[in-house]
This record gives structure tokens, sequence and C-alpha cells, in this order.
């Protein structure tokens, strides 16, 4: 495995897929539920562009992440030819759940009311980052 370009392009992939997910969840939640600060200020001003900013950092952060965590997850691989399974690399899985429950605590501080949406999302970014990521990386570099 040592060709990095390939590396960054399976945390492309994860990213790219965690950021649409995202960003297509925020979206409805903001058109069928949104905030009565957010409410209060589009009666203002054009709140659009703070939409569309937002949307677009929050899909290059994911990306930006996926790709160190690809990294790492290309880290922790052994060099005995992993092979595609449910956690190519243990340590790997574990440092994610770890992050995974780590992040929940404030999350569920924070958007109380909204306890299933922040269930569904820990789902999906534990999901994608400790399970598709790894497993796209030996793919990746298997080819």
């Amino acid at each position: 495995m040592e060709e990095p370009l390939k590396t960054v392009i399976a945390g492309m992939i994860g990213g790219a897929l965690m950021g649409m997910v995202f960003v297509t969840h925020m979206a409805l939640l903001l058109v069928y539920s949104p905030p009565a600060a957010l409410r209060d200020r589009t009666a203002v001003s054009n709140v659009t562009r703070l939409i569309t900013v937002a949307a677009l950092a929050a899909y290059g952060t994911w990306n930006v992440l996926a790709i160190l965590m690809s990294f790492a997850a290309e880290a922790t691989l052994s060099d005995e030819s992993p092979s595609i399974s449910l956690a190519p690399s243990p340590a790997y899985l574990f440092a994610v759940i770890f992050v995974t429950l780590f992040l929940a605590i404030p999350a569920f501080v924070f958007f109380r009311d909204r306890k299933r949406h922040v269930i569904g999302e820990l789902i999906v970014f534990a999901g994608i980052f400790a399970l598709l990521i790894p497993n796209l990386v030996v793919a990746v570099h298997r080819s």
C-alpha cells in the first residue's frame, strides 16, 4: 500500500457519501422543522447564502476528514494482505467507535429535541467511517 493517491480516492468516496447524507439530512430538517432563530432571521434578511455556504463547508469538511481517516485506516492495516471484511483493522474500528461515542455526548446535549436525528447521523457516521472507509482503502489498493 504505497500509493497515497489511492488512499485519497478512498477517503474522497467516503467523504462524498457522508457529505451527501449530512447535507441532505440538514436541508430536510431546515425545511420541515427550522429553528426559531432561523425562522425569525429569514423574515428580515436573505438567508439562502448562509445555508449554501454552510452546505459547501460541511461537504468539504466531511471530505477532508474522510481523507485523513483513510490514511489512519491505511496506517492501522497489517501488511499481511488484508481482505475486505467487516473490520479489516480492529484497532481502527475501535478508535472510530470511541470517537463516535465521544461525539454523541455533546450532540445529545445540544440537540436534545432531535435525538432520533442525532442517532441516525451517528449510525451513518460509524457505518461510513468504521466500515466503509477501511474496506475502500483495501479495495483500491488491491486494484
